[in-house]
């Protein structure tokens, strides 16, 4: 499918309607974990075309994991819903797609931003999904399964429900790691891990290298809701080395 050029290197500092809220680089967590390089099978940029071609031909990226865009509204969750958003793609890479649980992004946000706008850091989003998880997202089917335990995507003021604490740890991050190259975002996404990056002050969740007119872009989640293309945006190689600056990659959940 052709990609609108207009969707491709979007400056979120340019979409005023839109809210952002990531705060930064992290040097303390980028010091912190293991680099997802020192776990994988590097792949260099000489074999990229091969490799992106034999997974178009397996069925796609992370991208055919996808099963809802997130949409943030007023509130600076960028990074609980791309944290989010990347727990329930590991889910349908896990477990399969029909088996994925929605997720609340503001049961997350309200641990780790100060207001509702206050915005967050990548790093302490998926510290703690780590330590902590994440609530499923108030549906019927949630309900049904999980009783009151459940939040909706937004809403800060929202409480949280008598005893979220054991509810939120079946839903956790158990292996996360800092990426520190392009090479390595790639690699990742070759192997359909979801990489959350923050750029422009804004986070987001890489899905899947494509090329467009020979040139090598990275396709996105966002969480504007039909914002872009269908929800998607994608970043060009001078961004991709942006990202690279701070960059992680969830590789394992739990769901129990």
């Amino acid at each position: 499918m052709p990609i609108d050029p207009k969707f491709i290197d979007v400056d979120f500092t340019q979409e005023p309607q839109y809210v952002r809220g990531d705060l930064g680089i992290s040097f303390t967590a980028m010091q912190r974990f293991a680099a997802f390089e020192e776990f994988a099978s590097v792949i260099p940029e000489s074999k990229w075309r091969d490799e992106v071609a034999a997974m178009d031909a397996a069925g796609g990226g992370a991208d055919q994991l996808v099963t809802r865009i997130y949409n943030q509204k007023s509130e600076g969750s960028c990074v609980a819903n791309a944290c989010s958003q990347s727990h329930e793609i590991l889910q349908a890479l896990q477990f399969g797609k029909d088996n994925v649980t929605p997720l609340s992004a503001i049961s997350l946000y309200k641990r780790i931003g100060r207001s509702p706008g206050s915005g967050a850091m990548v790093s302490d989003g998926l510290d703690e999904m780590n330590e902590r998880g994440v609530l499923p997202l108030d549906t019927p089917e949630n309900r049904a399964k999980f009783s009151s335990a459940v939040m909706p995507s937004t809403g800060w003021s929202t409480p949280y429900p008598s005893g979220w604490e054991a509810t939120a740890k079946r839903f956790r991050v158990t292996e996360w790691h800092v990426v520190k190259s392009v090479d390595g975002i790639i690699t990742a996404l070759l192997n359909q891990f979801p990489v959350v990056v923050g750029r422009s002050g804004h986070s987001i969740c890489y899905v899947r290298p494509m090329y467009k007119d020979g040139k090598l872009v990275v396709k996105y989640a966002n969480s504007w809701g039909d914002w872009g293309d269908q929800g998607y945006g994608y970043d060009s190689m001078n961004l991709i080395r942006s990202s690279a600056n701070w960059a992680f990659v969830p590789r394992s959940v739990t769901v129990q």
